[in-house]
């Protein structure tokens, strides 16, 4: 091991950032792609003219960012590997230099010095008198380390500087992000990215834009959007830590690069609009290779080109070599990586899609083999072969995962004998939601836009495809490549429409056998069922998952089964065995789900009597508005089975379709345990209200506390267990059935074994789903109507006012509704729109009433909406931002509340509160929730779980926990919403 002091410098966003409270601004602890995005748009647009100066915003560099995740192509790779390899390989020798990577790059690189100061005279003084530094910079950390380096003086006190995917060049990734030409990009970010010194350094010096048949330089061809001053501070400091002729380092130089990946290289207007165009393979996804490792560079330093992208750099056995090299007296090695062999791979690609792959081998061989293996496993979970597909050394085939996850690519020659082994690099597949928040910008494989628009089917490929003969006495060359992860085929196929039919007989006596056959078929005969919107099924079709729930029946066999659903044919019919027992009109409700989302549901009905005869029932029919399922989307139903003895039935649904666990509460009836948690939370609410909050820690603590142990004795084992196998790809959570037994938001999964990520609600999409609710895909929010009846809270009229000037010009407004009778004909007459209540709501034993100015609304006042879906056409949205507007009662054996009454009149959403909640934190949670639901067009699980993180900072109050969200977790809303600005 070397006496010498290893100090780590991190790239931009490498390095948390924390306000003068310590609160993290910008800390990649979310599990959720979203909440990177709501992070970033935080941070503040800086003063212009700050040049080298402190914005005195009170923001400050905290930890290292270990999190291995990606946000926009320019977040850093997975340094808690490498944090973990330094730890072990240099022990206490190694020192980690964070910094805020918004302000000037010759800023941060003096911070550096005084750093490198500190902490080489402090290891001298430990016993290491000969000792030097060696600077392991990533990425724009190489910037600063080399100014550190080559204008400070630091190279007096280097051993080594070792510098990876560092952009000595620029790079046009900032360029694109100034310009706002990234669509991944939230505008909130582009325009605070703009004001960052750090990004203006990032602009590029080499000749990058295309102009009249010729590639010039920003300085020498403007590009409107670019500041001109700031094009002029990139060239001005990218020429400072430029190598000298001549010069000799009196440091070990040595540049490590990603190469073989397309890389945004340079600019070209159609006009109009400026566009980024990438190169075939000549760089490492973010930076060129011509600004990674530039010609006068190569003067200077060793240089070794690893094939893969920018954010497998760290974690690559080559780079970690070369580490070990530089600190020691061997010396860098000068050689190439390996013989040229990548993948044409993006860092983010949607899990459960078939996705064209491309690779570059330098070798003489006619194909190439890929397989997909998990982290620690050598099964193989795809294998398939890559041809040859032109003289230029690039190979052909397809590539996919099986979901969403971490997984180990392996690429193997089939011709050499010499095994060349990288380091195993752990990238993510995302859903297709998260991509699209991700570098979509980036992806350039044929195709790769369709794919990302076609409906996946749900369940894993039933066998490894087959692969081409090799030859006899073959041993392949392994070489594990950095990568990503896709999946799911994807296949051209025609709109079809589409119903569920279940058949049962109407009467029967009593302990006879009565069969429920169902079927999904074509919408071909006329009558049947309502006309359906078209979806599309894949050549080889796709199978549903159908549940049967008959209580007072007795079944014969399992009430659920598996029916493949195959384009221009209607399905086999399956048949559930069911006996008559109890007399008395019984109802079954028959579903169907594709993977973990729910597609409709169809109601039968039969008469039991002793020796009564038996009848033969209509055929029931339900529309399936669209077989497409969301990826990573889970349900959890829960059926009552015993109200006296208070059983009832879970069943986990998801790409497997886990059998349902009978299940009695262990502490008897759980809605007086949900009660004693609403009171507590009730009063910490109020005590905020009133300027005396619980502290926040004690407060967490407790609910944390009630979380758990309604975990522990509201779900049962085997679903727990069920749950845990699934959580890393889980992208929503509903919940479907019984609503009002827990306060599902507030579980706290915590289990042994098992890394703790907080309440259900905090690091998942929860949407409840309510039975005879259609899955609605848009929310009509072409306007806004808003009811403050008399005796509202005081600033009621302020929330209104301020969602109103938020919305703008472009939402209709409907006005203000203080009569009940106005309210119910508005919506029996089919309302489109937003209907935003802010309103006292009364909730006892006798149900939920709000006071209007002539008299009661009550949840029974929208039967009649019920009966003529007056709702259904449109899909409003409606927010209920009053107190316990969630919750239900039973009335005549149904569960009657807001909630269930909207959207069974066809509401496309409803949110409403479990508990009263603090006026001030209600209308940020509804400004937080609009913006994400309108402004940045996110569904409707995403938009409620960001807004909940977005308030979640309201020291003692629980608001954020507060709300409940029913409707479809991936239905978007649909507006012609050009401009909002923020409420707040």
């Amino acid at each position: 091991m070397t006496d010498d002091l290893v100090v780590f410098v991190p790239g931009m966003f490498g390095s948390e950032l924390v306000d003068d409270s310590g609160r993290a601004v910008w800390a990649l602890r979310s599990r959720v792609l979203l909440a990177y995005v709501r992070q970033l748009g935080g941070l503040a647009a800086l003063p212009p003219g700050l040049g080298e100066g402190q914005p005195g915003d009170g923001i400050r560099p905290g930890g290292l960012l270990l999190t291995s995740r990606l946000a926009f192509g320019l977040v850093p790779g997975p340094y808690d590997q490498l944090h973990k390899r330094l730890g072990k390989q240099f022990g206490a020798g190694v020192r980690y230099f964070t910094y805020d990577w918004r302000l000037s790059y010759r800023r941060s690189a003096q911070l550096l010095a005084e750093a490198v100061e500190r902490w080489l005279t402090q290891w001298r003084q430990a016993g290491h008198p000969g000792a030097r530094v060696v600077l392991l910079c990533d990425s724009e950390g190489g910037l600063v380390g080399r100014y550190f380096a080559e204008v400070l003086g630091g190279d007096v006190e280097l051993h080594a500087l070792i510098t990876l995917g560092t952009p000595y060049l620029g790079t046009l990734k900032g360029a694109e992000m100034i310009l706002g030409r990234g669509r991944s990009y939230p505008f909130r970010l582009n325009a605070a990215f703009a004001t960052w010194p750090s990004a203006h350094q990032l602009l590029p010096t080499y000749p990058c834009v295309h102009r009249d048949g010729q590639l010039l330089s920003l300085t020498e061809a403007e590009v409107p959007g670019l500041p001109r001053d700031a094009v002029a501070d990139a060239a001005r400091f990218l020429d400072e830590i430029a190598p000298r002729p001549g010069r000799v380092l009196p440091y070990r130089f040595h540049i490590i690069a990603g190469t073989f990946q397309s890389t945004p290289e340079t600019l070209a207007s159609d006009g109009t609009t400026w566009r980024v165009r990438t190169s075939s393979d000549a760089g490492d996804g973010t930076t060129p290779l011509l600004s990674a490792a530039p010609e006068p560079y190569r003067e200077q330093a060793d240089v070794t080109l690893v094939p893969g992208h920018r954010v497998d750099l760290l974690s690559n056995a080559i780079v970690l070599a070369e580490l070990t090299r530089a600190t020691t007296a061997q010396g860098p090695s000068g050689r190439p990586a390996a013989e040229p062999l990548g993948l044409d791979l993006p860092s983010l690609v949607p899990a459960q899609l078939t996705m064209p792959v491309a690779a570059v081998s330098g070798r003489d061989e006619g194909f190439l083999r890929i397989r997909v293996t998990a982290p620690g496993s050598d099964e193989v979970r795809w294998e398939s072969v890559l041809v040859r597909s032109g003289p230029d050394g690039r190979f052909e085939g397809t590539l996919r995962f099986p979901d969403k996850g971490r997984w180990r690519v392996r690429v193997e020659s089939c011709a050499f004998e010499e095994v060349v082994e990288l380091e195993d690099v752990l990238v993510e597949a995302v859903s297709r939601h998260s991509l699209h928040r991700a570098e979509r910008h980036t992806l350039s494989l044929p195709g790769f836009d369709t794919l990302l628009d076609t409906d996946a089917d749900d369940l894993p490929s039933p066998a490894v495809p087959p692969v081409t003969a090799v030859p006899d006495g073959h041993v392949p060359q392994t070489v594990r490549v950095p990568t990503s992860a896709p999946s799911t085929p994807t296949h051209p196929s025609t709109p079809e429409q589409r119903r569920l039919v279940a058949e049962l007989a109407q009467q029967a006596a009593s302990g006879r056998e009565v069969p429920l056959h169902v079927q999904v078929v074509c919408n071909t005969e006329a009558g049947l069922g309502a006309a359906l919107r078209a979806f599309d099924i894949p050549p080889d079709g796709t199978r549903l998952h159908v549940t049967v729930h008959a209580p007072g029946l007795v079944a014969l066999g399992d009430l659920q089964q598996e029916l493949m659903v195959r384009p221009g044919h209607d399905s086999d019919v399956v048949r559930f065995g069911l006996r008559t027992a109890a007399t008395g009109l019984h109802q079954v409700t028959t579903r169907a789900f594709r993977g973990g989302t729910f597609l409709g549901e169809v109601h039968c009905q039969i008469s039991v009597e002793h020796d009564g005869p038996t009848r033969d029932g209509r055929t029931r029919t339900a529309p399936l508005p669209s077989m497409a399922f969301e990826p990573g989307e889970v349900t959890l139903q829960v059926l009552e089975k015993d109200r006296q003895s208070g059983t009832y039935t879970f069943q986990l649904l998801s790409s497997r379709c886990h059998a349902p666990e009978v299940f009695s509460f262990r502490s008897g009836n759980p809605r007086r345990a949900s009660e004693e948690i609403f009171k507590q939370l009730t009063h910490a609410a109020a005590e905020a209200a009133a300027g005396r909050p619980m502290s926040g820690a004690r407060l967490r603590r407790r609910l944390r506390a009630h979380g758990a142990e309604l975990w522990r004795s509201a779900v049962p084992e085997a679903v727990q267990r069920q749950f845990w196998e699934e959580a890393d790809r889980i992208a929503a959570f509903t919940v479907l059935g019984a609503q009002d037994i827990v306060p599902w938001e507030l579980l706290f999964p915590l289990n042994e074994g098992h890394e703790e990520r907080g309440f259900l609600a905090e690091w998942l999409p929860i949407v409840r789903r309510v039975f005879g609710q259609e899955r609605a895909t848009g929310l009509s929010l072409d306007g806004a109507a808003f009811v403050v009846p008399p005796g509202s809270p005081a600033d009621a009229l302020d929330e209104v006012k301020a969602l109103r000037a938020g919305f703008g010009t472009d939402v209709v407004d409907r006005g203000v509704f203080t009569d009940g009778e106005a309210l119910v004909e508005l919506i029996e007459h089919g309302y489109s729109g937003l209907l935003h209540f802010a309103c006292h709501n009364s909730f006892g034993p006798t149900g939920s009433t709000v006071k209007m100015a002539d008299g009661a609304f009550d949840p029974i006042d929208l039967a009649a909406a019920i009966q003529l879906r007056s709702l259904r056409p449109h899909h409003p949205l409606v927010f209920f931002n009053a107190c316990r507007s969630a919750g239900e009662i039973d009335w005549f054996g149904s569960s009657l509340g807001w909630a269930p009454q909207f959207m069974r009149a066809g509401a496309g959403a409803f949110v409403g509160t479990l508990w009263p909640v603090r006026s001030s934190s209600a209308l940020l949670f509804a400004d937080a929730f609009y913006q994400e639901l309108i402004v940045d067009r996110q569904p409707l699980g995403a938009a409620s779980l960001a807004a909940r993180q977005a308030i979640t900072d309201q020291e003692g109050d629980p608001t954020w926990l507060a709300y409940a969200v029913y409707g479809n977790p991936a239905a978007v809303a649909a507006t012609s919403y050009k401009n909002r600005s923020s409420i707040t």
